[in-house]
């Protein structure tokens, strides 16, 4: 039945429920997907913030500091000098922020996630992701590609912004089975 405003609440009308475009707070980056539970928030976020990481990562690396927890902890042989397994924190030397702004621009320049991270909720206000990624660099001969495993660790602040806590990539075998 049509009401004052044009609109129907009747559930024989043509439109199938959610085939329509829906407006809503509760969605994210033009996917049209509701995010109406904490925990499909947390997981958009998750990967929204995975993107952004290895965006910054590749092609802004002074923007890193607002994405790092100031007691974030690390193992990246992929950046770190002389591609180090040692653990990295804000008491090393390095420490993880010099770590990830010396070698990240210059060393990659694009990457590419094998499929969807996994997200699982570590907590009300954290998560944690497991993922394969591709990571371009240039060279004499052209584009090289290095494939990894990474995982991350993010926690939301109180003021809703999440921080990267816990970072760890590792080179993937070169004879496992591409997608």
């Amino acid at each position: 039945m049509p009401t004052a405003l044009g609109l129907t609440n009747d559930k024989k009308s043509g439109t199938p429920p959610g085939s329509g475009p829906h407006i809503s707070s509760s969605t994210t980056m033009g996917s049209n997907t509701r995010l109406d539970t904490i925990s499909k928030r947390n997981h958009a976020a998750a990967r929204e913030m995975e993107t952004f990481l290895w965006r910054a990562l590749c092609d802004e690396p002074e923007t890193l500091k607002e994405y790092i927890a100031h007691d974030c902890v690390m193992i990246n042989p992929l950046l770190a000098p002389g591609n180090s397994t040692q653990p990295l924190s804000k008491d090393t030397q390095p420490n993880v922020v010099d770590v990830l702004q010396a070698g990240a621009g210059r060393k990659f320049h694009g990457y590419r996630f094998h499929g969807d991270p996994l997200v699982v909720e570590v907590d009300l206000m954290a998560v944690a992701l497991v993922y394969k990624i591709s990571l371009f660099r240039h060279g004499r001969k052209g584009t090289r590609e290095v494939v990894a495993s990474a995982s991350s660790t993010w926690r939301q602040t109180a003021g809703a912004d999440w921080l990267l806590v816990a970072f760890h990539v590792a080179y993937a075998d070169d004879d496992e089975d591409e997608e």
